[in-house]
């Protein structure tokens, strides 16, 4: 990350890519939007309950992908969902980045990622 940590340059490069994602969101949501009808990503892992739906003309549609799909385009706006709520206001680039490095760095999140995590030493 260099001397600065991710005050410097990570956080720039962070976002000039949100700009860019945020910039190019209909040709990036129009691949995602692909995985919602293609049958091959329920195949990939097995699941307990099917939440692939055959439609009468022969369309598979897959719900769970819809609802990430969603949640992909409402992040790319800038607006967060926390604990299965949405918050109303869009973020703006900086602010957003500036929410990612906090979640990224915090020690409740980071605790839950490493095994062995001993945050007593």
């Amino acid at each position: 990350m260099g001397p600065l940590g991710f005050e410097g340059v990570f956080r720039r490069a962070c976002e000039v890519t949100m700009t860019v994602m945020r910039d190019q969101k209909d040709p990036l949501m129009s691949v995602l939007r692909t995985l919602i009808y293609d049958p091959l990503v329920e195949w990939s892992k097995p699941s307990r309950s099917r939440s692939t739906v055959v439609a009468e003309s022969g369309e598979v549609n897959n719900g769970k992908a819809q609802v990430h799909v969603r949640d992909i385009e409402q992040r790319l706006q800038g607006i967060l969902k926390t604990k299965h709520k949405a918050r109303g206001l869009p973020l703006s680039i900086e602010g957003h980045v500036d929410y990612l490095i906090r979640e990224a760095t915090d020690p409740k999140n980071l605790c839950q990622m490493y095994v062995g995590w001993a945050s007593y030493l």
